[in-house]
């Protein structure tokens, strides 16, 4: 055999060789690819608590950009954040929960393909920076790390299967095979507020018991000693307002307007308007449905320029007891809401936010507009009535007690010149016997003359009603006459209490006193207590919220009034929000503010 030939037989040899291992590697692929379906996906992931990390990347079609959501613990607190958004502390226990749970229970159920040419088809391309613009079939990829940052899971969640909402195509990052699973995507939310407290507030509108409205405004205007621009309180109106609970409506505490800087007018209603309920119940309901879109942590005080970026501005003033404090004024107002336990938040309207800021947090961005707010809490003590306390009865005083040993005090003796009692002589029953009629005719003589002068009185009281008498029975006429039915029955004399018994009724008063008392103080503590929790959460945020939610709160003095259904139009006062007129002139200028940006 020439050396030709046996090269060619050791060649042909190695093809067949190479055919049959590529079939057997294939087919062995193919058998550990079937015995995959039914079993668990990522079967090394068992438990939940060893999740410490989710990241969520989608891709964003209209910038053509991988977006990031993550939620993760964080390392001193031991508390779920949001780094996306500033770490933003996530009420996401029960959420991340249901992310994890879902990954750890996911079994295949059937093979898609095997090869990365499909990934496009099945929508599961990663979404990273390398993406071309226009690509189609990106998916969503979630990873979940423990604390050391292992990956416990990885998946690129694409396509759904067909119209079964049920079923997705998923691929493990870095691998080529596509899965056919069970998913609901919906753990998977980017959406911020499923993640966090979304009830800013947390409060009950039925609880609502006081309402101020301060409606103002911080313009640019021209600096009249510069000539250079600054920020001007432009001041339109003050209204209080009160929820009357016995008569279920609302009621004027006050209603200011500012013809002239810091100088408010009253004003009232005119006889042609009214309240306007519609409106303010509508404010009610905004305050307990106001949910957060997203949050920028508020910059500390040295940054001034930054907050106002924000629409917040610092406003040195002074407190009821002209002490100075550091106060701030908003670009667009403030809403002061009291409840009956005493909380009062007050809501501070900034500027509205850009675009961009508010796109990783808010699916439907590019359509609404956002403006930032910040909150802050108070203690209203004037929510919370004081006890009416009784009085408590005077004790008498203990008298003086004589000395044990004391000799009794003697009576005093008889004067002489006092006379004896007389005594009555015996009367003789042969001398009352020998004149019978001579004392006994006199006495008989004076009561007959008067039971004779009796019978004509009452004969004369009783003459106008003789027809009357005669009709009555005989029963009736023998009744005891009754008093007049306008006199008082004769009071019973007050019972007299012992020392003893006025003490017992003291201390019991005493008591009870004491316990309103308790009951008032918890009251207050409690409300002091909530307070802090508030501004702990608060202190350190501008929110952004939905402009829509702003329109039902800032309420301007023409939105809570109406003209009544019967009123001449012509009557009704030019309050007209979308056109208030100029602003007053002369407002005063924001002291101290740093330059402009």
């Amino acid at each position: 055999m020439s050396e030709m030939v046996k090269t060619n037989v050791y060649v042909g040899v190695a093809l067949v060789l190479a055919s049959l291992a590529v079939l057997w590697k294939s087919g062995q692929v193919e058998m550990e690819l079937d015995a995959k379906v039914g079993t668990a996906l990522f079967a090394n992931f068992t438990n939940a608590d060893t999740a410490n990390n989710l990241s969520i990347t989608n891709y964003d079609t209209n910038f053509d950009k991988p977006v990031n959501f993550q939620v993760t613990r964080d390392k001193k607190t031991e508390q779920w954040v949001i780094p996306s958004e500033d770490d933003y502390p996530a009420d996401a226990e029960e959420q991340m929960q249901k992310a994890v749970t879902a990954l750890i229970d996911l079994k295949v159920e059937n093979i898609a393909s095997e090869v990365a040419k499909d990934h496009e088809l099945y929508g599961v391309l990663e979404p990273t920076t390398d993406v071309a613009a226009g690509t189609k079939g990106v998916g969503m990829l979630v990873e979940v790390a423990d604390k050391q940052n292992n990956k416990l899971a990885n998946l690129i969640i694409g396509k759904q299967f067909a119209d079964d909402t049920e079923q997705r195509f998923v691929r493990i990052q870095g691998e080529d095979v596509t899965y056919l699973v069970k998913l609901d995507v919906t753990n998977f939310t980017t959406e911020f507020s499923k993640w966090i407290e979304e009830d800013l507030l947390s409060l009950n509108p039925l609880d609502i018991r006081n309402l101020t409205l301060k409606d103002y405004a911080i313009l640019d205007v021209v600096d009249p000693r510069t000539g250079g621009p600054i920020k001007q309180l432009i001041q339109r109106s003050d209204t209080a307002l009160s929820w009357n609970q016995e008569e279920s409506k609302w009621d004027i505490g006050h209603m200011h307007e500012f013809k002239e800087p810091n100088k408010p007018t009253s004003t009232e209603l005119t006889e042609n308007e009214e309240l306007n309920s519609e409106r303010l119940n509508e404010l009610k309901n905004a305050l307990d449905d106001l949910k957060i879109v997203g949050v920028k942590q508020k910059p500390a005080d040295t940054n001034q320029r930054q907050l106002q970026e924000y629409g917040f501005y610092p406003f040195p003033t002074t407190d009821e007891n002209n002490n100075k404090i550091d106060d701030v004024r908003s670009a667009n107002g403030e809403v002061h809401v009291s409840l009956q336990d005493g909380i009062q938040y007050i809501l501070r309207f900034g500027d509205i936010v850009p675009l961009e800021s508010v796109k990783a947090t808010a699916e439907d961005s590019t359509d609404n507009i956002y403006r930032y707010l910040v909150v802050a809490a108070k203690l209203d003590k004037s929510q919370i009535a004081p006890p009416e306390l009784e009085p408590e009865p005077k004790v008498p005083a203990t008298p003086d007690k004589k000395p044990e040993d004391a000799a009794p005090a003697k009576e005093a003796p008889k004067k002489a010149t006092d006379p004896a009692p007389a005594k009555k002589a015996p009367q003789d029953p042969e001398k009352k016997s020998a004149d019978p009629g001579a004392c006994d005719d006199e006495e008989k003589q004076a009561t007959d003359e008067k039971k004779a002068a009796d019978d004509k009185k009452s004969a004369d009281d009783t003459k106008p009603a003789d027809q009357e008498a005669e009709k009555k029975p005989a029963d009736e006429e023998a009744k005891p006459a009754q008093p007049p039915t306008d006199e008082k029955p004769a009071e019973e004399p007050p019972v007299e209490l012992t020392k003893e018994q006025i003490e017992k009724i003291a201390e019991g008063i005493r008591k009870e006193n004491e316990r309103k008392l308790n009951e008032y103080q918890e009251k207050i503590t409690a409300a002091e207590k909530r307070v802090q929790e508030l501004n702990s959460r608060f202190a350190n945020w501008c929110f952004i919220i939905d402009e829509k939610v702003y329109n039902q709160i800032h309420l301007s003095q023409a939105d809570v009034i109406k003209e009544k259904e019967e009123a001449d139009l012509g009557n009704f006062r030019n309050l007209d929000p979308q056109n208030p007129g100029p602003p007053p002139g002369g407002n005063p200028l924001l002291p101290n503010l740093p330059p402009q940006p």
